[in-house]
């Protein structure tokens, strides 16, 4: 015996829960390799099985991230761990699109769980094969949580604005001029595509408005570190505390700031800045009074979001890998 999860000594692959079991068998040689790793002589210890199951899928493939080729989905095994054990057989056990119930039964679990399938993740192809674009570089390497984040953001776009090739092509050329990632990408698109509705013609540039609440941005940044699995009266008390501490909950990144704070405010005030702050401090309040109705693990599986549907707006904060808590999305909900 050679594999320790939380104190209990594993000498064959029946003593590792159901849903252990299955995610094992997802792998390919994975119940090989586990008997493998009970064989050898050195003692290997993990405090849970999902850190067991993590490792094993390192050790594996290199990466956490799996493909279920009958499905087809792209989904990360943190991710696969919150399904409950009947959702995560049916997965298993899943080979049959044309089969009506079937295709119930799946559509069902992915809306269940917030998964997004490769055919309905091909919107993104589809975008850019309607407006004629050229996939650019950004887009070569892109992580499997970039696809995603721009995946949500042209859903968003599509139904927030009246998109044509005379405001996506000026969208995405400055987009890319502005981007180093596919996730700034996608907010820098929403951004000129929020500045060009609100301008109506195109007063002054959207490189001015950005040089206008950048400083706003940076000073919002900061955010308190917490325990990676909250429940919802937990956060809230982390947020107030750390509010009352006379702090800004941070956004998770520069882009991400920056398109929240353009989706919520006035963007002809007179005062921008402002503006950005009002937003930004009216915000805060309104989490220090509100509980999170919803809490999942992203499909890539980076972090943990936290769902807060408020007024005319829904707002998604993010504890990642290493319990850092910010705000991802603040966007008001789309007519």
């Amino acid at each position: 015996m050679t594999i320790i999860v939380n104190n209990k000594e594993i000498e064959q692959l029946e003593q590792f829960s159901d849903k252990t079991q299955t995610l094992i068998q997802f792998l390919n040689q994975g119940a090989h390799s586990t008997d493998a790793l009970i064989q050898q002589s050195e003692v290997m210890t993990f405090t849970s099985e999902a850190q067991f199951i993590e490792q094993l899928y390192l050790g594996l493939m290199n990466s956490t991230l799996l493909y279920l080729h009958q499905i087809p989905l792209s989904v990360d095994i943190k991710k696969l761990l919150e399904l409950s054990t009947n959702d995560l057989r049916d997965l298993a056990t899943f080979s049959n699109r044309d089969s009506e119930t079937d295709k119930a039964r799946l559509a069902n679990i992915l809306a269940k769980y917030r998964l997004v399938d490769s055919a309905i993740l091909n919107k993104i192809a589809l975008f850019y094969r309607r407006y004629n674009l050229n996939y650019h570089a950004l887009g070569w390497g892109a992580s499997f949580h970039d696809q995603l984040t721009l995946y949500s953001i042209i859903c968003y776009c599509e139904q927030a604005y009246d998109l044509s090739n005379q405001t996506v092509h000026p969208a995405c050329q400055w987009a890319t001029e502005k981007a180093q990632n596919l996730s700034e990408f996608a907010r820098y698109f929403c951004l000129y595509l929020a500045w060009k509705n609100a301008k109506q013609g195109g007063q002054g540039t959207p490189d001015h408005l950005v040089e206008i609440l950048a400083p706003v941005v940076n000073n919002t940044l900061d955010s308190p570190v917490v325990t990676f699995e909250l429940q919802a009266v937990d956060l809230h008390n982390a947020i107030k505390q750390w509010h009352e501490g006379g702090n800004n909950l941070g956004f998770s990144s520069f882009s991400a700031g920056l398109l929240n704070i353009v989706l919520n405010i006035d963007l002809q005030s007179d005062d921008l800045v402002k503006a950005a702050n009002d937003y930004i401090s009216g915000l805060q309040t309104t989490l220090t009074n509100a509980l999170a109705s919803d809490s999942y693990i992203c499909q890539a599986g980076l972090c943990r979001h936290y769902l807060f549907n408020l007024h005319h707006s829904e707002a998604l904060l993010n504890v990642d890998g290493q319990g850092c808590l910010s705000l991802f999305n603040h966007w008001p909900i789309a007519a």
